[in-house]
């Protein structure tokens, strides 16, 4: 009897502790899942305007589409319609137009009247056209609910060149009482020939994430990057900076993920015969969770007053369809590096 009350003693214990280890794990997994990461999942999304300045060899020099802003509001009319019937947080524009001396002739004006009404926008000049006395800016522009830290005078560059035609902004977000990091890129159009750009583009990022003091796991990457993701180079940025594509495992199907498509009547008729290619990405911390990822602006609308002047009669939004990531970024304790 006596063995038997001390054994059962001892199981009683034995039961005791792992209780209490069952209730310290559940705490410790429980604090990862509700402090791990941001409360907040961000909707990100990176998408080309379309300068109009890429000639086609089927319109001819009285019907080109270049400075045409009857063209560029109908195409501006079906960008608006898709962020009207989709949430966005921050979105991320290469080649936003604005006409010299009009206010109405200027992509912000247009869209801020609607969809992008209660944006900041953040706006960084690339080209200007003496042709048709335009100016060519990379837009960052974030919701009312993503606060976007202001830039101070005498603050460091948010803005570098990269190659002949590549641009590469920057721009820091308040999220969840942490900072985060944006960078909207147009690559080279010749990217396959300078594979340097990759280790230029690291530096930059490297050296403006650590005079704006935010963490790396908290950095988004996104735009125009046509890259090879089976080339060296890349694969060594990918990793220098621990990035993964938020494609990843969302292209079952490559048409899924192909951006730059023939079956787009603008891009089959500036792009000189290239096959379909994902060209535009959003490259985000290997950290983050990545709930969904998709192609976006790939509806266009039956415009028949276009058949004669420019050979097609369906309206597309841009040159190539956009992307569009929802993501939630982890969340960084002090002393952090990369």
């Amino acid at each position: 009897m006596l063995r038997f009350v001390r054994r059962t003693k001892t199981s009683a214990a034995f039961l005791s502790l792992l209780a209490g280890l069952s209730l310290l794990t559940a705490a410790c997994v429980s604090r990862l899942f509700t402090t791990g990461y941001d409360d907040r999942t961000l909707i990100i999304h990176t998408f080309n305007l379309f300068n109009q300045k890429i000639s086609a060899a089927s319109i001819t020099s009285s019907s080109s589409w270049n400075g045409d802003w009857i063209f560029r509001r109908d195409r501006l009319e079906l960008v608006d319609q898709y962020f009207r019937a989709h949430r966005a947080d921050v979105v991320l524009f290469q080649q936003s137009m604005q006409r010299a001396h009009s206010e109405v002739e200027w992509d912000q004006a247009i869209l801020a009247a609607g969809a992008f009404a209660e944006f900041d926008w953040r706006s960084e000049p690339v080209a200007d056209y003496t042709d048709t006395t335009e100016t060519e800016s990379m837009v960052v522009a974030a919701s009312s609910i993503v606060g976007m830290k202001q830039r101070q005078a005498g603050e460091s560059p948010s803005l570098w060149h990269v190659g002949p035609d590549g641009f590469l902004q920057a721009a820091a977000l308040e999220l969840g009482g942490q900072s985060a990091a944006v960078f909207n890129i147009q690559m080279p159009s010749k990217i396959e020939r300078d594979p340097i750009w990759f280790s230029f583009i690291e530096e930059r990022v490297r050296e403006w994430i650590k005079i704006q003091g935010i963490c790396p796991k908290r950095i988004i990457i996104a735009g125009f990057i046509p890259a090879d993701v089976e080339a060296r180079k890349f694969s060594e940025f990918m990793e220098a900076l621990s990035l993964k594509d938020s494609s990843a495992g969302f292209c079952d199907v490559a048409l899924k993920c192909q951006t730059a498509n023939p079956a787009n009547d603008i891009y089959r008729l500036s792009s000189d015969g290239s096959a379909a290619s994902q060209a535009d990405r959003i490259l985000v911390p290997k950290s983050a969770i990545v709930y969904s990822a998709v192609r976006t602006h790939d509806a266009p609308i039956k415009a028949p007053p276009y058949e004669m002047a420019m050979g097609f009669t369906q309206l597309w939004p841009s040159i190539r369809s956009g992307w569009e990531a929802s993501i939630r970024f982890a969340s960084c304790s002090s002393g952090f590096g990369l």
